[in-house]
């Protein structure tokens, strides 16, 4: 049996298309979600990140997604 535990509320936050892949901006865990894969996170701390971040700025977001948040997983 798997238990799934949601960390926090859903949440509303802005999708920014990068190199033609939508990502979810969550600037308060500083993370760029993969819009259609939610194992893809990106801390925008990371090399990786600050690319992404450069790349964005002055864009602007016109469209929003739905977080549930980070879903841990147990097995039971």
């Amino acid at each position: 049996m798997s238990v799934h535990k949601v960390q926090k509320e859903p949440t509303l936050l802005p999708v920014a298309i990068i190199h033609g892949q939508e990502f979810l901006i969550d600037v308060d865990n500083r993370q760029f979600r993969n819009l259609k894969n939610s194992d893809e996170v990106i801390e925008m701390h990371s090399q990786q990140g600050r690319k992404m971040v450069k790349d964005i700025q002055g864009s602007d977001w016109n469209s929003y997604g739905l977080s549930t948040g980070k879903i841990n997983k147990a097995e039971m």
